[in-house]
């Protein structure tokens, strides 16, 4: 009997083992939208008509929160590489990037192929994320920067998207597929990055120039 009982538990861990892992079809339906041009203004120009895109898709960290990228006057802009992945904070980690270049083309990290409106063309790549090795049940959200980020630039999130970790490359992936759209929902459009505070330094000698000029056109 205890043999009988072994035997089933380690069947049973064989079996949650063999069917843990994570396969996410990560695209978008009606593609990507973008804040007005300057000369556009009608609000429906595609995202890559003006702009080149980062693209990720992002594991919420254990604490199921999409962490901003600097969101306070001040903060040091993210960067590109760090152990977590390209320009994420906290606990949060980028499973796969895409970067697409001005007027759509191919990812060059998985071969696949968009319009200007990040819409999939054609069977070229795979959109499908996989990691058969993914036990932790969580969240993923997608994020998609304006070109590559800096100060004042702009990036857009998606909703949290809450995934399957027993999943197993014999079954459909799960779709995740959220706009680049300010108007529908998809994402949070417009959010932008503050542009840097002066430092207390600088601001004391701009104050302290200003001053000698103020005497020197009294004198």
């Amino acid at each position: 009997m205890k043999k009988f009982l072994t035997t089933l538990l380690v069947l049973a861990a064989t079996i949650a083992v063999a069917t843990a892992g994570v396969g996410i079809q990560w695209q978008t339906g009606w593609g990507g939208y973008t804040h007005d041009a300057p000369n556009i203004t009608d609000g429906n120009n595609a995202i890559l008509d003006s702009y080149s895109v980062i693209w990720q898709l992002i594991y919420a960290g254990a604490d199921n929160v999409i962490n901003p990228i600097p969101n306070a006057l001040g903060d040091p802009l993210p960067v590109a590489g760090g152990p977590n992945g390209d320009y994420v904070q906290g606990d949060d980690v980028v499973w796969a990037q895409r970067t697409i270049v001005l007027g759509g083309g191919t990812a060059a990290e998985d071969g696949t192929v968009w319009d200007n409106w990040l819409v999939r063309v054609g069977a070229a790549g795979d959109p499908v994320y996989e990691d058969l090795s993914w036990s932790t049940a969580g969240f993923v959200y997608q994020r998609v920067f304006e070109g590559t980020p800096t100060w004042s630039s702009y990036y857009y999130d998606s909703p949290l998207f809450a995934f399957d970790e027993t999943w197993t490359d014999s079954l459909a992936p799960e779709l995740f597929n959220a706009e680049v759209n300010a108007g529908s929902g998809g994402f949070q459009g417009n959010q932008t990055m503050p542009p840097p505070v002066p430092e207390p330094a600088t601001m004391g000698l701009l104050g302290l120039g200003a001053l000698v000029m103020a005497f020197r056109r009294r004198r």
